[in-house]
């Protein structure tokens, strides 16, 4: 819920090259030029579908519309998994992927040689401070990094920002650019393999006067922490606050979880879009009926 959505178009792309940025990020750069009509929305933490090949595949085809939804129509399983872009120039989409046991899209990664191929689709994107915001707290871990990254080279200068990142490894610290003013927390933490330090990070964080917007892009447990604590304890109003959960820790037992109780879930769903709530506020309400139904 709450995404800004750009249906956009489907596509195949073509890896230019792939390099090894650290322990836990490999940056995968692909040829786009047969774009079409799918293209950047600009805003840094969009993010695009991809969709690996099946057994026996070089690549997905291309999609068709059948009843009106584009779609692969053809019965064939494909994996599909949602990723940031790093960096979209003009014919060049070039997406930071994370190493870890047991992903698709990490063993694909791992393995990507110039010449391979992938379907995208997108975009969609969370990441929208108002107009006369004079701070921003930045909060992601590995998965939130490329969008937190690509916000900072975007920022005006005259604006303070301050970023709090967790990464598995001391070398997964990467250089800033910004021409904001921007202090940096790097911390070795969470990311699936130690306890999180964001929530306590961000508590620790001494908030700054004036208009402020929190966007946090990361594991979703650490996410409500924080959207809790700048909700109930701080008081940001919704539009200043985009919480994006990218992952989650205990997937497998929350998706058992969230199967009894779907349902009545896609009910309380309905109800929150049919109120015309923003799309910020409607976000925020979801996320507290997931947790009321001890998701």
């Amino acid at each position: 819920m709450g995404a800004q959505r750009d249906d956009g178009g489907y596509l195949t792309v073509r890896v230019v090259e792939s390099i090894r940025l650290s322990p836990s990020l490999i940056r995968v750069v692909f040829d786009a030029s047969n774009h079409g009509g799918f293209n950047t929305s600009g805003v840094p933490d969009e993010i695009v579908h991809l969709y690996f090949p099946a057994d026996g595949e070089s690549a997905p085809p291309e999609m068709t519309r059948r009843n009106g939804v584009l779609g692969h129509h053809d019965g064939v399983a494909r994996e599909c998994r949602n990723y940031t872009v790093r960096r979209w120039d003009g014919d060049r989409i070039t997406i930071d992927f994370v190493d870890h046991v047991g992903g698709v899209a990490a063993d694909w990664a791992r393995s990507a040689e110039p010449g391979m191929a992938l379907g995208m689709w997108g975009t969609r994107s969370w990441y929208g401070p108002p107009a006369d915001t004079e701070w921003m707290l930045l909060i992601a871990d590995l998965p939130g990094l490329p969008a937190l990254c690509r916000a900072l080279e975007q920022l005006p200068a005259g604006l303070r920002a301050h970023a709090i990142v967790e990464v598995a490894h001391d070398d997964d610290v990467q250089d800033m650019r910004s021409a904001a003013s921007v202090t940096m927390d790097w911390r070795v933490a969470g990311n699936g393999r130690a306890p999180s330090e964001l929530s306590d990070a961000v508590r620790a964080y001494e908030i700054p006067t004036g208009t402020g917007y929190v966007w946090f892009g990361g594991e979703a447990s650490a996410g409500r922490a924080v959207r809790k604590y700048f909700r109930g304890d701080v008081g940001i109003p919704a539009k200043r606050l985009a919480i994006v959960g990218y992952w989650r820790d205990d997937k497998e037992a929350w998706l058992e979880r969230y199967e009894r109780v779907a349902d009545s879930l896609i009910d309380d769903y309905e109800r929150i879009a049919l109120t015309g709530m923003g799309e910020a506020e409607a976000e925020i309400h979801w996320d507290e009926i997931l947790e009321r139904a001890g998701l």
